[in-house]
């Protein structure tokens, strides 16, 4: 089966090529810098206390709390614990690629702990302050072949510039829509697959049950968190848990930033006692000729190094102005525009305390903080969230702090799903191969017979054009001629069946939408099934290693997919 491969390369700093690389390298941090940090072991074993109280809150809310998790807890105050973390926004139905984060620290950790001998505890920060502004905490989407773009797109409504914890969790039609929304899309998939199953002379024989099966033992899971949930955050944030681990049984620990970042008073007043060198490294690193594209903005440099949050939920982001000895920021609040001005005292000794539960690190301070504060030894971090890292890295690097090692694992994850089975049959139907690497030459072949019959017809429109303005000819000959030539349009549209032309190259460029798009977890729950896709993502990483390369997940399609293959061959 040829569908679509993804070139994997080791040149970006935060990728390593196997497991066993990022293995060695958690070792090295674990026995180097780690080891040699004796005397913070105080302050870490502190705040690791600090933060069990925030992860148990959540796991009690999310109705999360079971054996493995309070396992976990326990492990987490043992002074020897080797900290592993994660974090995200808490999406909708978030996409795999920050589920399997969970997976790929859950695999590290079993690894680590059997060569180190101590206990590994996994964490994954959930950043409920967040604005509502990014796309994928609102939107959910799920390959369709015949819908614009080739995706079906769940959506959300919520206000701008407003923390995602201050948002109502989603109405009863809203959840009730979707539900609906999605049983229509798996059951007009199916019966997509069975008509184009026939015109290969093949009976689809796989129920419907199976696909709705997996789908109502997932939506159980969002009923559930759903019921539970207080605000949209905690709704998506609740049933990532409830995946992560009641599903796939891992010990991950989840904790929301908006509790747990109070914890890090010694952290946040670390970064305004060192303000001046902090903004200094970001003002280099902003105009220096190796400026790291996206990231921070370029005014970082002037910007304290936290939120503010407005009483009407949406943020203040805070200039630095110093005074002296002292510093403070002012901003307005990004929602309402509500003026704050804040006095942080003294640099060498900062008063925050009595802020810590209205402030919030920004992408850029929050691994320097979190790093520091619980002894992190490896960092799963996102692709949309590399360029952060490599900023807070550079100023971490330039304040002292020492990076632990940060890996970034984004595979293209090839299944055949309802989907992408319905794309990859109505690709055969048009191009006579199953094999998707000639979809470059099968999309040039329609594009130059559309082309074609294009040219044809407007050279017709420009005669009909030239007769019309025409002052020589009479008005009844015009009539006639320009009808003669319409008709000539209208044989040539007939004849080359250029509507029918049009609109299968439309779904060309929809099939291999389909076929490149990364997917909500809905996709996965439905096609693979979600305890099975935890099996796969754990067995390829403990078996294959490979951090690069493309999975490849079995689905009910598989054995349909040969035999059509086979049909298709044999023509």
């Amino acid at each position: 089966m040829n569908l679509l491969s993804r070139d994997g390369t080791s040149s970006d700093p935060f990728i390593f090529e196997n497991l066993n690389q990022l293995v060695e390298a958690c070792i090295d941090y674990y026995n180097g810098y780690l080891a040699k940090s004796r005397e913070k072991a105080s302050e870490v074993g502190k705040r690791r206390v600090q933060l069990s109280r925030w992860v148990r809150k959540f796991h009690q809310e999310c109705g999360t709390l079971n054996s493995n998790v309070e396992t976990a807890l326990e492990k987490l105050e043992d002074d020897s614990c080797l900290f592993l973390m994660t974090a995200h926004q808490p999406n909708l139905f978030a996409y795999s690629g920050v589920l399997r984060k969970a997976t790929l620290n859950y695999v590290l950790a079993e690894k680590l702990g059997k060569i180190l001998k101590v206990p590994v505890v996994t964490f994954f920060g959930i950043a409920d302050q967040d604005f509502t502004d990014d796309r994928w905490v609102k939107s959910a989407l799920l390959p369709d072949v015949e819908r614009r773009q080739g995706e079906l797109e769940l959506r959300f409504r919520a206000p701008e510039k407003i923390m995602l914890n201050k948002v109502d969790k989603p109405p009863r039609k809203v959840l009730d829509d979707w539900q609906t929304t999605i049983k229509h899309w798996l059951k007009c998939k199916l019966k997509s697959i069975e008509r184009l199953c026939k015109s290969f002379g093949v009976n689809f024989s796989l129920k419907e049950e199976w696909s709705n099966g997996n789908f109502e033992d997932f939506w159980n899971i969002v009923e559930e968190a759903y019921s539970r949930a207080r605000n949209y955050a905690d709704f998506n944030a609740f049933v990532m848990s409830k995946i992560v681990n009641e599903i796939w049984g891992y010990s991950t620990l989840f904790s929301r930033f908006s509790e747990c970042q109070q914890i890090f008073e010694r952290e946040f007043c670390f970064l305004l006692s060192n303000f001046d060198e902090y903004s200094k490294a970001l003002e280099e690193l902003m105009f220096s000729s190796e400026k790291i594209e996206g990231g921070a903005s370029e005014d970082e440099f002037r910007t304290i190094p936290f939120w503010y949050h407005c009483v009407c939920g949406g943020k203040a982001r805070l200039t630095a102005e110093r005074n002296g000895e002292s510093i403070s920021g002012f901003g307005k609040c990004l929602h309402c525009e509500r003026e704050y001005k804040l006095d942080f005292d003294s640099t060498k000794n900062p008063k925050i305390s009595g802020i810590l539960s209205k402030i919030s690190a920004r992408s850029l301070s929050m691994p320097i903080i979190f790093f520091e504060g619980l002894g992190v030894c490896c960092y799963v971090g996102g692709a949309g969230g590399k360029e952060y890292l490599r900023q807070a890295k550079f100023v971490a690097e330039r304040l002292g702090k020492v990076f632990p090692p940060i890996v970034v694992w984004r595979p293209k994850d090839i299944y055949l799903g309802v989907s992408q089975m319905e794309a990859l049959l109505t690709y055969a139907k048009f191009s006579n191969t199953l094999d998707f690497s000639k979809y470059p030459e099968v999309l040039a072949d329609f594009k130059r017979k559309v082309s074609e019959v294009e040219e044809k017809i407007m050279k017709l429109e420009l005669r009909k054009q030239s007769l019309l303005a025409d002052e020589t000819v009479s008005k009844e000959s015009k009539k006639e001629k320009v009808k003669a030539i319409s008709l000539g349009q209208t044989m040539i549209r007939k004849e080359t069946d250029f509507p029918v032309l049009v609109r299968r190259l439309k779904l060309l460029g929809n099939i291999n939408a389909v076929m490149r798009l990364h997917p909500c977890i809905i996709d996965y729950a439905v096609n693979v099934g979600l305890k099975s896709t935890s099996e796969h993502w754990i067995a390829f990483l403990s078996e294959n290693g490979n951090l690069l390369s493309d999975s490849h997940l079995k689905t009910g399609f598989d054995e349909l997919f040969h035999l059509i293959e086979s049909k298709v061959d044999a023509k």
